[in-house]
């Protein structure tokens, strides 16, 4: 009887809550009685069916036990995670051989790392430290004149939308901006083009690194999530309130996120039918930049970032198509 009821789980569980096992934000929509019966039914399924896979489930707390939204949970060394949902809560499968470690991270906050071994089958808790921000606030002596205002990369009037940039969720795509060191500008706000394809109102992250040879040196001490209200639409990030060194330049970037109402279906695309995947909002990509790529990525839930060169890249004209990505600044002459 016990081997009939496993296999009709084996076959009816994952069928009927594939998402649920994939992604937190679905899961945790359930009412909470449902919520212990699915959770009961996933474990079941996966011990009886799957032998050495495994539910990883939790949520991650601050000190005051408040749910952490937005944080991410991979499995270190394994491009394997999952983003938690407005409560701090995650679920998502994986072989237990082969993941012997979560690590958890979240703007804001420490990085922390959890042995699975000691991990209890059901639920588990985990707590985040806040991170004492190194934020260092600029100030701005006000020369006699009036306060300019520059743009770092290529605004919105001198680039053409030519091209379109589909990822999935857990990717990153940033461009590498250089400026000009004499005039010692404070960082404004940050403006995305996001284009019609895709789920255009599909909220997403932007990152904000320091300047170096990759993007690895986050400066923005929060989440910096933000949506466009139609598709063909360039979004504004204000960031005015953080006074951020522009310095030599800064690499800025566009996350896709899974979770708070995000659409889980795999992007159909009308203009592009060989296109029937990724997730999400599709970024847009410009020519106007010219030579040499300025274009860094890296794959879902990767630490590792790619210089986006090699041969086979998007160009037209034989200019690297680079994200559609620009900031503003200000700053006083003498």
């Amino acid at each position: 009887m016990l081997l009939c009821i496993g296999s009709f789980l084996c076959f009816v569980i994952p069928v009927l809550f594939d998402t649920f096992i994939t992604y937190s934000d679905t899961f945790f929509t359930f009412g909470t009685s449902m919520k212990y019966l699915f959770v009961l039914l996933a474990l079941l399924s996966a011990s009886l069916c799957f032998g050495q896979d495994r539910v990883f489930m939790g949520r991650v707390v601050d000190k005051h036990m408040n749910g952490v939204p937005f944080a991410v949970v991979q499995a270190k060394g394994r491009n394997e995670g999952v983003y938690c949902n407005e409560n701090g809560a995650f679920a998502f499968t994986g072989n237990s051989e082969r993941i012997k470690t979560l690590v958890v991270t979240c703007l804001g906050f420490e990085r922390k790392e959890v042995s699975t071994d000691i991990m209890p089958l059901d639920s588990v808790i985990i707590m985040l430290n806040t991170k004492v921000s190194k934020l260092k606030e600029a100030t701005i002596t006000p020369y006699k004149g009036a306060e300019h205002q520059g743009v770092l990369g290529r605004s919105r009037r001198h680039v053409d939308y030519t091209g379109d940039c589909y990822r999935y969720y857990g990717s990153e795509t940033a461009i590498k901006l250089k400026a000009d060191t004499s005039r010692h500008g404070i960082l404004n706000a940050v403006y995305v083009y996001i284009t019609d394809e895709g789920e255009f109102n599909t909220k997403f992250r932007v990152h904000v690194y320091e300047w170096g040879e990759l993007p690895e040196k986050e400066i923005t001490d929060s989440n910096l999530i933000v949506q466009a209200d139609r598709g063909g639409s360039w979004v504004k990030v204000d960031l005015s309130d953080k006074r951020i060194r522009i310095g030599e330049g800064l690499f800025l970037s566009v996350e896709w996120i899974s979770g708070f109402g995000n659409t889980q279906r795999p992007l159909q695309s009308a203009k592009n039918p060989e296109v029937n995947d990724y997730n999400g909002q599709v970024l847009g990509l410009t020519a106007d930049y010219g030579k040499p790529s300025k274009t860094y990525s890296r794959k879902p839930f990767s630490d590792e970032w790619e210089y986006y060169d090699s041969p086979d890249a998007q160009r037209k004209g034989g200019y690297f198509l680079n994200p559609m990505i620009y900031c503003t600044y200000k700053y006083y002459k003498k």
